[in-house]
């Protein structure tokens, strides 16, 4: 590795219905708008950092960049230089968005942005009152050209190492102890497959269903328990037709040196490895549903 990701820190998000996304994710998923949003960007906390998701107005809504910490301490000269070393294109920018003084700013094989920062502000704002509530943004998952040479540049080049493949076109790619921050699916598309944001367990994704439903979202996919991860989820649109995963009881590898997963009853191997699925129902669902024939386009 040249530089070592040690956690996934943010989303930018392009917003058309700016207003409607707003109150979907202030009021309805329950994330906190950061004092620091100003016309046309605005910032939700989801934990204990500056924020999690920021809003930045625009014609065309999708993806915007990812914003991951690295490990160690002081300025970014040092992981700048290794960086434009290795023959990437990196820049010190100052100030890019609220909450962050500076970042280096790359792009990957898809020319997705990629903002590196190794401090950001902590959150001014008490944890939300209504909607969801989840306890942090969990993953970002990106549709690429080709998932094999995204994944060597997020191995070699940012530390990530690969949780499960789901034979050769999805891969889950950690970056902590959880199974994954960040997803990769091979498409004819750009952009954003889909965010997902962690709750605390099978009741909270009971009541964040019937909390959608409240507000007439409906859910597009799920409940569900997946294979690859073994977590739990639901699936909905956002205003501005992302996809938004909830999830709970995503596996987790606290100790690298182990190589495996935390024991779970519902593993489907003893000790549970990152390994190789094949495309069946119990890959995408140990449940059985399967996902809407649109939901991989």
């Amino acid at each position: 590795m040249i530089v070592n990701v040690i956690r996934l820190g943010f989303l930018g998000l392009n917003v058309a219905k700016y207003n409607e996304m707003i109150n979907h994710y202030e009021n309805v998923l329950g994330l906190p708008r950061s004092a620091d949003s100003r016309d046309g960007e605005s910032y939700f906390t989801c934990g204990t950092e500056h924020h999690a998701v920021s809003f930045h107005k625009s014609e065309q809504p999708g993806f915007r960049h990812v914003g991951f910490q690295i490990s160690g301490e002081g300025p970014l000269d040092d992981a700048l230089s290794a960086l434009q070393a290795a023959g990437i294109q990196a820049k010190l920018v100052m100030e890019p968005f609220a909450g962050l003084q500076c970042a280096i700013r790359i792009a990957d094989p898809d020319g997705y942005a990629i903002y590196l920062y190794r401090t950001i502000s902590s959150s001014n704002q008490p944890r939300g009152e209504v909607g969801v509530r989840p306890n942090k943004i969990g993953h970002v998952a990106l549709r690429v050209a080709n998932a094999q040479a995204t994944t060597k540049f997020y191995t070699d080049v940012l530390g990530f190492r690969w949780s499960d493949w789901l034979e050769d076109f999805f891969v889950f790619v950690r970056c902590s102890a959880d199974h994954h921050s960040m997803n990769f699916i091979n498409s004819p598309k750009r952009g954003l497959f889909h965010v997902a944001f962690e709750t605390q367990d099978m009741n909270h994704i009971g009541r964040s269903c019937d909390i959608l439903a409240a507000h007439g979202v409906p859910l597009i996919w799920g409940p569900g328990r997946h294979g690859m991860g073994h977590n739990l989820f639901i699936y909905h649109y956002d205003p501005d037709g992302n996809v938004v995963e909830l999830i709970a009881e995503l596996d987790r590898m606290p100790d690298e040196r182990l190589g495996y997963f935390d024991p779970r009853p519902y593993h489907e191997d003893n000790p549970q490895r990152p390994k190789v699925w094949h495309r069946h129902p119990t890959a995408a669902n140990k449940w059985g549903i399967m996902p809407p024939p649109d939901f991989e386009s």
